[in-house]
């Protein structure tokens, strides 16, 4: 979604999260199915809410690469475990997902997009700018940081 400010167009966090953090992480989740627990892409699709089309483009890295986030050792422990977990017989989709929201949070609120944000939207200023902070509770804030580890 975009916002008209005046006369210039202005990103949401939100979207640039949806349209690129997203299927960033999914796209590593679906690789740690494929292959360390050797699942089809049909398999990983189902566990993934996907389409097996767009395994097959996290597979050849033309969907999900617009930010990677394997360099950051909580996304990638995130998306490991998130993996255990749709890989087990009968996983519990909705620890994954939420586990998958968490780790959103986490990139969102680490302010792991702000790079991508300027590329995108050049003309924004991503210094000084809080909007991916948000008002988060204590609970949720409580939430991020044993996700983080910390």
């Amino acid at each position: 979604m975009e916002y008209n400010i005046g006369n210039k167009v202005m990103i949401s966090p939100y979207e640039i999260v949806s349209k690129s953090a997203l299927p960033a992480l999914r796209a590593m989740v679906a690789r740690r199915l494929q292959a360390d627990y050797h699942m089809t892409q049909q398999q990983v699709a189902k566990v993934l809410g996907v389409t097996q089309a767009s395994v097959s483009n996290y597979t050849r890295k033309t969907r999900g690469m617009m930010v990677n986030f394997e360099s950051d050792p909580t996304v990638t422990r995130a998306a490991d475990d998130i993996a255990r977990e749709l890989a087990r017989k009968e996983p519990d989709q909705r620890a994954a997902m939420e586990a998958m929201t968490g780790v959103l949070d986490y990139i969102r609120f680490n302010h792991l997009m702000c790079s991508l944000h300027s590329d995108l939207d050049p003309g924004f200023q991503v210094e000084g700018c809080y909007a991916c902070d948000g008002a988060l509770s204590e609970k949720g804030f409580d939430r991020l940081k044993v996700l983080a580890g910390t």
